[in-house]
């Protein structure tokens, strides 16, 4: 099995920031992208993987959101993640959040988001997505049994 992976797909570092802790401490690769090419090409590869798409809800167009649907499609079993960087009134937010999972997302993310809270939620993620048995050597890219 090839080393999981976190690609996050943001405006700034502070998601990386964030989660670069929790990904040395298992061994997760992660990638923070900035261009929705990049982040479709690191999506390509063939292993366990979570996506995280920052969006900007005030924004009339989303470019992220079309590459969420796109992967859902193409790879329904990746787990995404929107994260939004705005605040929203309660009703905009329950439309955002519909629309998020009718387009692939498994959880939508809404401010204030704390570290802890984000990488509790993409550890538990991440553990899901990788079996017990299995233990990642990142150095082969292969597995041995624990």
């Amino acid at each position: 099995m090839r080393a999981p992976q976190i690609i996050i797909l943001g405006f700034d570092d502070w998601l990386a920031k964030q989660l670069r802790p929790v990904a040395v401490e298992h061994r997760w690769l992660l990638t923070d992208c900035r261009q929705l090419a990049a982040a479709k090409a690191a999506a390509s590869e063939r292993r366990p993987l979570l996506l995280l798409v920052q969006v900007d809800p005030h924004s009339d167009a989303s470019p992220s959101l079309a590459l969420l649907a796109e992967l859902h499609r193409a790879r329904p079993e990746i787990a995404i993640v929107v994260i939004s960087d705005g605040k929203l009134p309660d009703d905009d937010r329950a439309r955002w959040t519909a629309a998020a999972f009718d387009l692939g997302a498994v959880y939508v993310l809404f401010p204030p988001l704390t570290g802890p809270v984000l990488e509790d939620l993409i550890g538990g993620l991440m553990t899901a997505l990788v079996p017990r048995e299995m233990v990642i050597d990142l150095a082969e890219e292969g597995t041995v049994p624990s």
